[in-house]
């Protein structure tokens, strides 16, 4: 009788402890999901400054700011500079440096460094432009390392007897880290109207959505270049 007792009473806490288990296993898959939909509406604003040394080459200066959190704080300020020159009529090459004072919450503001090249060949089909940039950019701050070979594919119309030109480009995020065997990282889905303020003066407006493994932002963006 002690026995059949016993028994039962095992396998009523078996059955406990498999009920907890289940709630454990649905509650981490739930919170997975839950990170996984993480998402962010954000903005970005960028000014620059582009000075033609020659025909062919060019030196940049830019200015950006960031924000995060739905707007209501600052993401990061960063500084770049820069050259573009024009290889051959398809083909351009260009390098740059950035330096960003990037807001990490509870740890305070930091400073991060990143250094690029790129390539972009680009061709003409009526009034579309198409252009392909291969870009490899090196970013860290002390603590991590970041390696990323970034490939933008960029179709725009050019609208005759009209100074707006829409565009529409996809960007991947490969990772050249250790163990990242070049795994999409990160993903960029773009789409804007370019337009000529004055003979100087560029404006872009756009919007970007933005993928990553943990979270997904929505971007909005305004871009001013000073060209002379």
């Amino acid at each position: 009788m002690m026995n059949l007792i016993n028994k039962n009473v095992e396998i009523k806490k078996n059955n406990f402890r498999r009920k907890i288990v289940s709630v454990f296993v649905m509650l981490c898959v739930t919170s997975q999901f839950l990170q996984a939909q993480e998402e962010d509406f954000t903005s970005w604003l960028n000014a620059g400054f582009e000075y033609k040394v020659k025909p062919a080459f060019v030196i940049s200066t830019d200015l950006e700011w960031r924000t995060k959190n739905d707007l209501n704080r600052t993401d990061r300020w960063g500084i770049g500079v820069g050259g573009e020159y024009l290889f051959l009529p398809f083909l351009k090459f260009g390098a740059g440096y950035e330096l960003h004072y990037r807001n990490r919450g509870e740890s305070g503001w930091e400073f991060r460094h990143r250094y690029r090249v790129d390539g972009t060949l680009s061709t003409h089909l009526q009034h579309l432009k198409l252009s392909l940039r291969e870009r490899l950019q090196h970013t860290f701050d002390g603590e991590n390392d970041e390696f990323r070979l970034r490939s933008r594919f960029k179709l725009a119309y050019d609208i005759p007897k009209c100074k707006l030109e829409p565009y529409v480009s996809v960007e991947i995020y490969n990772g050249l880290n250790f163990g990242e065997h070049f795994n999409v990282q990160r993903m960029r889905y773009r789409t804007g109207l370019s337009f000529e303020v004055t003979d100087n003066w560029d404006t872009e407006v756009f919007y970007c959505r933005q993928w990553q493994r943990d979270r997904q932002k929505n971007i909005v963006g305004i871009e001013c270049s000073y060209s002379f």
